[in-house]
């Protein structure tokens, strides 16, 4: 009647003879049987037929498990009868008069109870990891990219998330794809970069690169500066090592505008450059982002000609990750970037007022148009 499915193996578990009948351990071959576990076979047993053997189980009554569970008699009966199948033994005795358990049942009894428990507690474990997981969710951003994302996402993500601590860590682009491949971090918020295996990246904004150039410069009196102005200018650039596929981007993009590009130094950050072009020795070439985040006292900003060269802002992170905290930030992202919430030349800092040292003078498009002659001080020499 019965075939052997789900075997327990228990000093508690009564022998089978050969007719599949149980009885009483006796013998050392049941006597030597280890202690109590359970070997589930590969048709598995359904967790509602553990929890019917223990509605029956309390209630001793059918009827009244069945009530208990909200389901049929027939279908109580039907699910531990299959359950009997696979164990090979019966867990429950019935009359007309009494149901009671099994010396098998009385075996099975709390392991279903530590089954049914533990599939609970996953169950809420889950719940609470999708509603509110704790833990570090750790955000890697390039200069003066922080203020401006943190402003915009972190109050979205308190909202849904409040119990995520955020760990900020200011790093180069490079680094940030280094540190989500090594899983040392979680989101990364940088420029321009390499497409890497097993990361996943979204566009948030494309940020227009502008000119430095020191206030006495023949340049500064220009609205908007044509990229074939600054051949055989010495040009202070980002370090390639840092990001060689920006560094790389806008060299090759003012070469295409019909610049003869020369480099005269690369530097690691806007706090190094700014003092060189102060000195009118160079003018250095940023992102409009940085430019209105770091006012510089004798320095001011210029935008290009159109179409100005651009710098990707991207967001990434890596593409196999589940975690809620992770898939809420992208989203978040997304949400405020489809909102026009990322806006060009904007670091999400307050910015200096029109005039002041430092300010990025903003031209409109047909003046960018127009401007059609070249400062005679900054002409290219034959």
């Amino acid at each position: 009647m019965y075939g052997p499915r789900l075997s327990f193996i228990t000093s508690r578990l009564p022998c089978r003879d050969q007719r599949g009948i149980g009885v009483r351990p006796t013998g050392r071959a049941c006597r030597s049987r280890p202690s109590p576990s359970i070997r589930w076979d590969h048709e598995g047993v359904e967790l509602r037929q553990l929890e019917y053997v223990i509605a029956v189980a309390e209630e001793l009554h059918f009827g009244r498990a069945a009530a208990r569970m909200h389901v049929t008699q027939q279908s109580v009966s039907e699910q531990i009868r299959r359950l009997e199948h696979q164990i090979g033994a019966p867990l429950f005795t019935r009359t007309s008069r009494r149901v009671a358990l099994t010396a098998v049942g009385e075996a099975f009894l709390p392991e279903a109870r530590r089954a049914v428990a533990a599939a609970r507690n996953a169950l809420d474990a889950g719940r609470r990891a999708a509603v509110a997981p704790a833990g570090e969710l750790r955000i890697g951003h390039a200069e003066d990219l922080g203020p401006r994302l943190f402003q915009l996402a972190v109050p979205a993500l308190r909202a849904r998330l409040p119990e995520v601590r955020l760990a900020p860590a200011p790093m180069t682009t490079f680094d940030q794809l280094n540190a989500l491949g090594d899983h040392r971090l979680d989101i990364g918020f940088g420029w321009n970069a390499e497409a890497r295996p097993g990361l996943e990246s979204l566009l948030v904004v494309r940020e227009p690169f502008v000119v430095a150039v020191a206030t006495g410069h023949p340049l500064a009196a220009e609205a908007a500066i044509d990229p074939a102005w600054l051949s055989h200018q010495p040009i202070i650039v980002n370090e390639r090592a840092l990001n060689p596929w920006l560094h790389d981007h806008i060299v090759g993009r003012l070469r295409a505008r019909g610049a003869a590009v020369t480099i005269h130094r690369e530097i690691s950050s806007l706090d190094r450059l700014l003092p060189l072009v102060l000195t009118g020795a160079a003018i250095g070439i940023t992102v409009a982002a940085s430019a209105a985040a770091r006012p510089f006292a004798g320095v001011v900003y210029r935008p290009f000609t159109d179409p100005s060269p651009l710098a990707d802002q991207r967001i990434a992170w890596r593409r196999d990750t589940t975690a809620p905290a992770v898939l809420a930030f992208v989203e978040i992202v997304r949400e405020l970037r489809d909102a026009g919430a990322f806006v060009p030349g904007d670091p999400g800092l307050p910015t200096p007022e029109a005039g002041t040292p430092g300010h990025l003078a903003h031209t409109p498009r047909q003046d960018h148009e127009t401007t059609t002659g070249t400062p005679a001080e900054c002409r290219p020499r034959d």
